[in-house]
Order: structure tokens, then sequence, then C-alpha cells
């Protein structure tokens, strides 16, 4: 409730004697008052059962009753009618009523005769006070829902507050992040120190849409919180598309051991109800102002092993195994040609077989990142052969997916596997019966009938080698270009030569001729006709 309104309220005079009941709310004006309710009641019994049907604000009750009496009253409406303010009047000035009446919480205390004016005062200080108990309730109120909402959402604010940390946008000042600790409820001190593990999810066995693999990455975070942090002090927060444990201040209570122990426990849960591979890069106890410098140390263990799977690699592990020899990658020349045969069969077992040759095998990163880049240009290179555009053969999500092919061996090879099978599928769709290379040449050829056409400038517009073009044009339709080229202007012509009257120079300058004499040379040979004579022939 704001400052300043005014909330209607009810008042209820309580006496045995029925005239100073009427003196009450008669004679006194109470029109300037915010009173929406004026009651009356003769005894205690009558006053109990109007307060526990209507919301009494305010109750003027005399003391001295036949039967029980007002402080009696005033003890049932602390039990029943909290909110309600009490005047309690008198006609004996007995010190041991006041005392007892201030006992039992009432506002005020007044000797009768009543004075009209002071008890309108009183009455008025009560309104105040209701007003401003209001208030506070609803502050209390207010503060204690939106306090509920922060606790509910701090694992996010916390979780935001690592991000910002590790990203280098919150400053590792010791003051600023004391500020913090104690602002989010973190357990931390200055010289606290920090034991981050990076989880890797390396595979999933079942396919997931991006929804489910959310899902599933939720309940691995769960995992981790469950397993590996346990009783200890600590969070899991997702960092990177990856999650990342910080237990804090373990060093004391967990050894290196114990830590890998609950890893290793970890990973086999999460292999047996998520269905995924993984492994666990532990980090070492590090002060507050350097976890940054160490996490960053993880992601490039991590992006340094792509053969070992499932398992714990410390700091030194992942040292050694950063150090694997780099292998020069495949050759792809008989990949080319299954891909441009669209071979899937074998082509996806010619990958198995490369992929399998390197698993055994210390490899480092950069021997994976050749293959993959290895591939990637073969597609290119055949696409551009047969010319196609790469887009109609890849969805953009394969073409872009560098990080997550070269994380391992496993991811690259399910990569190229999901390549090869679209490639070569595309291929057997749409270039059974010609290509199309030759498919462009030969509209290429319609388009520019007008034109005198080379060899060599069809295959510039094809970005071919002229002499393959011309085998390959041959191969695919059975005619050389130069045949192809005649029948298209032939056919052309005759179509004009009959449904025109248009001269036949102009006919011949339409189909590439510039030279009247050999255009009607060359359609006779084709039609055994001369122009003049085809069109006679036609309309005749």
């Amino acid at each position: 409730m704001g400052k300043g309104r005014r909330t209607m309220m009810n008042l209820l005079v309580v006496d045995d004697e029925k005239f100073a009941v009427k003196g009450i709310t008669v004679g006194i004006d109470w029109s300037d008052m915010p009173i929406g309710g004026i009651y009356e009641a003769l005894d205690v019994e009558e006053a109990k059962r109007i307060l526990s049907t209507q919301r009494i604000d305010i109750m003027i009750s005399d003391i001295e009753m036949p039967g029980a009496n007002g402080l009696q009253l005033q003890e049932w409406v602390r039990a029943h009618s909290a909110h309600t303010e009490t005047i309690f009047l008198t006609g004996h000035a007995n010190f041991e009523y006041a005392q007892q009446a201030v006992r039992l919480g009432s506002f005020d205390y007044v000797l009768k005769p009543v004075d009209h004016d002071r008890l309108h005062q009183i009455v008025g200080s009560a309104m105040e006070k209701i007003r401003a108990d209001q208030e506070q309730q609803e502050f209390h109120e207010t503060y204690k829902t939106y306090y509920q909402h922060w606790v509910s959402e701090l694992p996010a604010i916390v979780e935001r507050f690592w991000q910002e940390l590790l990203g280098g946008k919150i400053p590792a000042n010791p003051e600023r992040l004391l500020r913090h600790f104690q602002m989010y409820e973190l357990p931390l001190q200055i010289r606290s120190t920090i034991l981050p593990i990076l989880i890797s999810v390396e595979h999933w066995k079942e396919a997931l849409n991006a929804r489910d693999e959310e899902i599933m990455e939720y309940a691995i975070r769960k995992a981790a919180a469950e397993l590996i942090v346990a009783e200890q002090q600590g969070c899991v927060i997702q960092e990177n598309g990856s999650t990342l444990v910080l237990l804090y201040d373990a060093e004391a209570c967990l050894s290196e051991q114990e830590v890998r122990r609950r890893c290793e426990g970890f990973i086999a849960a999460c292999n047996r109800y998520f269905q995924c591979s993984l492994s666990c890069y532990m980090g070492s106890y590090t002060a507050l102002t350097d976890v940054a410098v160490r996490v960053a140390d993880l992601w490039q263990a991590e992006r340094n092993n792509v053969t070992r799977s499932n398992c714990v690699l410390t700091e030194a592990e992942s040292a050694d195994g950063a150090s694997g020899r780099k292998r020069e990658a495949p050759s792809f020349g008989d990949w080319s040609v299954l891909l441009e045969a669209g071979k899937k069969e074998e082509l996806i077992q010619r990958i198995q077989e490369t992929i399998a040759r390197y698993q055994g095998e210390e490899i480092g990163s950069e021997t994976v990142e050749a293959i993959y880049y290895g591939l990637l240009h073969l597609v290119y290179q055949v696409c551009h052969k047969k010319g196609l555009a790469v887009h109609d053969l890849l969805p953009p999500q394969e073409l872009q997916d560098y990080a997550g092919a070269t994380r391992s061996l496993h991811q690259l090879q399910n990569w190229a596997i999901r390549v090869a099978v679209s490639c070569c599928d595309y291929m057997n769709e749409h270039l059974k019966d010609v290509s199309a290379v030759t498919m462009r040449v030969c509209q290429y050829i319609e388009t520019h009938l007008h034109e005198e056409l080379s060899r060599e400038e069809l295959a510039a517009a094809v970005y071919l080698n002229p002499a393959y073009l011309s085998r390959l044009f041959k191969k695919e339709t059975g005619l050389s270009i130069s045949e192809f080229s005649l029948k298209v202007r032939m056919e052309r012509a005759k179509k004009l030569l009959a449904e025109s009257n248009d001269k036949v120079s102009a006919v011949a300058e339409q189909t590439g001729y510039s030279h009247f004499s050999f255009f009607a040379k060359m359609f006779k040979k084709y039609t055994g006709l001369s122009p003049q004579e085809y069109r006679k022939s036609f309309q005749g």
C-alpha cells in the first residue's frame, strides 16, 4: 500500500450501556475519517460474533461490563483478530486496569466521561498506526516474495558470476571478489583455492536432436553435482558448451586419488544411464586469481587429446598426451574416385579403415585437423569438377562443424561418414545419366546460340580443362561438343523457319552464323534441304 492511500476501515464500539455506545457511534462526527462501517455491541459475546464475521480494524471497548469484561474480550481479540487495535474506556482511574490493558497490547486507555474530541484524535492516531503497519507488512511480503525468487535463481546467478570471471569480464580484484562472495553467499575467501575439472562429452551413442542433447547435458551437470561435488562445497557450471566442476577449498579433505575415484564413478554412471562417452580433465588446486588460466589449460588439454576416451586425465597425463607425434594424412586419391562415382559403402569402409589405423597411435590434433581439411578439400574439388555447389550436397552445419569434427578421432569418423553419405546420395540421385557439368554445358550452348562458341570458351565457363571436358561430354552424351552444338543450332533454325516469317539471313544470325552461305551449307548437310526448300515444304 503506498503512502497517502486512504483505506476504508471498520469501527466497533462495545459497551453495556446503549446510550454510551450511541454517544460514540452517532454523537461523534466520523465523516472526515476513512471509516467504512461502524458496528455496535452491548456485551462481549455480541462483540465476538461481529469480530468473527467482519474485519474490525479499531475496537473501542468499555472495561467494566457484566459477565465477561473488556480485558477478557481483548485476550480473545489477540488470539482471533490480532490486527485489531483496541482503545479501552473505563469510569475508574484504576492503575491496575491500565497496566493490564497495556500488557494485553491495547492502543490507548481513556477515562470516562469521554472527551469526544480526544477520542476522535486517538482513533485518528490508531488509523495512522494501522496504515503504517499495513505498509510495513506489504513491504515484508514483497521482499519475501522477491527474496524467494532470488534464492531460486541463485544457482544461475552464481554460474553467470563464474562465467564472467573466467571470461575476464570481472577483474580478479580481491576487494571486488570478496564483495561478490558476500552478495552471492559463496563460502569463499580471498585465500581460498579452487580445483577445476573439465567434463567433455565425446560421443552420444543415440542420435539426439538439439533439444534432447541440451536436456541430457543438463542431466550430466546434475550427476556431476551429485557424484563429484557431493558433500563438498562447490558448483557445476556450463562453459563453452561443456561442463565445468569447481570444488571450493577441498585441498585439505580431498586427495587427488579421491577426486579421481569420484570422476571415474561419474564416467561409469554416464556411460550406463546417459548412453554417452566422456572424459574428465582434472586441474590442480589453484588460487582464485589464477583460476581462469588453469581452466584455459584444461581446454587446451581437451583439444590435444584425440585418441583417449572415457578416462580421467590429470594435468601431467594431459601434458604427456599433448606430445603425440604428427603423422601424414592419408592419400585422398582413391576417396575422390569413390566419391565422384557415388560408391557410398566402399567410401565409408575406406574411412573406417583409415581411422582405425590411427586409433592405436599417439597422434596429435594436427593430424586430425589434416584429415578434416583434406576431406573437406576433396569435397570442394569433386563439386568443382562436377559443376556443383557444395551447399547442394552438404548442409551448413556439416561444413562448419570444425570444433565437433576435430574433437577426437571418433568424432572425426562420425563427421566423415556423414559427409560421405550426403555426398554419395546426392551423386546417385541427381547424376545418374548426365553429370551436372554436362548439363551446364548444354544449357550454356542453348542460351548462347547467337554466338560462335569455341571449345575453350565452354571449358572456361565450367572451370575445366578443354580436353577433359571433350572426353566427359562425348562419354555422357554420345556426341562431341561440336556435334551437339550443330544439332541445337539446326533444331533451332528449323523451328524459326517453320514458325516465323524472318528472313533466312536473320535466322542464320540468330543461330550463330555470321555468313549466310555457310549456314545454308550446314543446314542442307543436316536436313538434306536448303533453308528455302525446308520453309516451302513445311508451309506446303
